[in-house]
């Protein structure tokens, strides 16, 4: 490399144009250029093709100038220092955000090439984050897109749209100036829209629209997670989910991506917004409950489903999912009512443990016990949601030792605790198989028991007596060594520790849990 970089920089112009291709078809894949560390060889490297770049005449080669050194911005390394306000100004004049009219503007790959170079820049170098808002960047980004046309070549789109969610993720201050001060939110909307349109006709979306639409979506996250929304811009977020309800039922190639990035959306959209996902409809159709037509709500379930058999990155592939149903189910009461006869519907094979099994409430349920505790608490936050905050039905569904965690933390296991605040309107989940085998319902495992022998039956008194003296001596030991630390629950419904065994004996009465059925819905 270190011969060809030399050449690079000394070349005449005719054998310039010639050598920098041959740089592009050697190491265009290669992320570090360790080799330029020597001798200045990075710094030099840049300043010849900045040079060539700055000189209109020589105009022949900027493009392979541009492609060069979108190469060498995959590396960091003394980045900062070699991006100047001068070059920022070249790469913006090539990208065609300098300000010129945009009616006047034609596009090349000369354009294309310098947009895919500023993405590199704003993702791998701090100091373009910090002074890109400061030139004619941002503006004339939103102007461009506004005037989108048939006529502007889809790169152009994407890299532009992708230079929006750059910045923005990588610098937050500019959230503001893109939502409020250009409203860009609006702008990136309406090519949603304008995306959803083209879709409507083959009921199918196009892969590069596809793509476009997963930019947009996370570019409006980013836009939306620091929203505080006025009454007039509700409106326009209630069109926005309208929008996602279409999306969701497209046939699409990339339709994990693009529900994942829904999804991911949904978690930041206000709570009073989401009543467009579930538009009315009278229609006898396959996926319509109490005239909604809940068909978007069955896409997420089926992506849940699908995310509930990930592997790896539990917490990064189930968390946005799962928090999107806790406020769409929180704001919506025929979400919720839906979701729960999807996930849980009435308690029919209760010969299993609730964990047991491929449906959704055993994935769920095995997540309960997960030892990832922020995705643990977020599926027993959605299943108590479900159950309407009742913890005997959360019980009945889950079992008392998956949701224990979930009980001690938010102060339920103490009597009277937990009392449903939601409408007592009655959902039946007592089926015939529930009531035939009620009683011999273990609430803890959550599923049907064979009765076991009793342990103490033959022994005397005095025996029962030896064999209870004997179990609180085994476990005031493992207390003093440390390795059990007996409880009792407090008022507050909260585990609190003891200082000896016997206190549990004396508040015995108080603590057991009740088995009282207060399973209205």
């Amino acid at each position: 490399m270190d011969s060809l970089v030399n050449e690079i920089i000394s070349d005449t112009a005719d054998k310039f144009a010639n050598d920098v291709v041959t740089f592009q078809n050697n190491y265009g894949t290669r992320t570090t250029f360790e080799e330029l560390n020597e001798d200045h060889l990075r710094e030099k490297l840049w300043e010849t093709l900045f040079s060539y770049l700055s000189n209109s005449s020589e105009s022949s080669v900027h493009h392979n100038c541009l492609s060069t050194l979108r190469i060498l911005s995959r590396d960091k390394t003394d980045l900062n220092y070699l991006i100047t306000d001068e070059r920022i100004n070249i790469i913006l004049e090539n990208a065609a955000l300098k300000g010129t009219d945009v009616d006047q503007l034609s596009y090349n790959n000369v354009t294309i090439e310098a947009l895919k170079l500023l993405c590199n820049l704003i993702f791998n170098s701090t100091k373009v984050q910090q002074i890109l808002p400061s030139t004619s960047c941002l503006p004339c980004l939103i102007e461009r897109m506004i005037k989108y046309n048939n006529d502007i070549p889809y790169e152009v789109m994407l890299f532009d749209i992708r230079i929006i969610f750059l910045i923005t993720a990588l610098n937050i201050s500019t959230r503001q100036i893109v939502k409020t001060e250009l409203n860009g939110d609006e702008c990136l909307i309406t090519i949603l829209e304008n995306i959803k349109i083209r879709s409507e006709q083959k009921n199918t979306i196009e892969t590069d629209d596809a793509t476009l639409a997963c930019e947009i979506l996370k570019t409006l996250f980013n836009l939306y997670i620091q929203s505080d929304d006025t009454t007039q811009e509700k409106e326009r977020d209630k069109s926005l989910v309208s929008i996602l309800y279409k999306l969701l039922l497209f046939q699409c190639e990339k339709e994990n991506d693009l529900q994942s990035n829904i999804a991911n959306l949904l978690t930041v959209i206000p709570y009073d917004c989401y009543s467009t996902i579930i538009p009315p409809c009278k229609e006898k159709r396959k996926h319509v409950y109490q005239d909604v037509d809940m068909s978007g709500i069955s896409v997420l379930l089926q992506f849940l489903d699908r995310r509930l058999n990930c592997k790896e990155d539990l917490i990064g592939n189930l968390s946005p999912i799962v928090t999107a149903f806790i406020r769409l189910i929180k704001a919506e009461r025929l979400i919720r009512k839906y979701t729960r006869l999807k996930i849980l519907p009435p308690l029919k094979d209760v010969m299993h443990r609730p964990e047991e099994g491929t449906t959704l409430r055993a994935k769920l349920c095995k997540l309960l016990t997960s030892p990832l505790t922020e995705l643990r608490d977020l599926v027993a936050e959605f299943l108590f949601i479900l159950c309407k905050e009742n913890v005997v039905r959360m019980v009945k569904y889950t079992g008392y030792g998956n949701a224990a965690g979930m009980f001690a933390n938010k102060g339920l296991l103490g009597p009277n605790k937990g009392k449903s605040a939601y409408s007592s309107e009655s959902e039946d989940s007592e089926t015939e198989e529930y009531l035939k085998h009620k009683e011999q319902i273990n609430p803890v495992i959550g599923c049907f028991e064979q009765p076991k022998p009793n342990p103490l039956e033959g022994m005397t008194e005095e025996q029962k007596e030896y064999e209870a003296l004997k179990l609180v001596g085994l476990v005031d030991k493992l207390t003093r060594e440390g390795l059990v630390q007996p409880c009792r629950i407090g008022d507050d419904g909260k585990p609190k520790a003891i200082e000896h065994v016997l206190e549990l004996q004396e508040e015995l009465p108080k603590q057991q849990y009740g088995r009282q059925d207060s399973d209205s819905d």
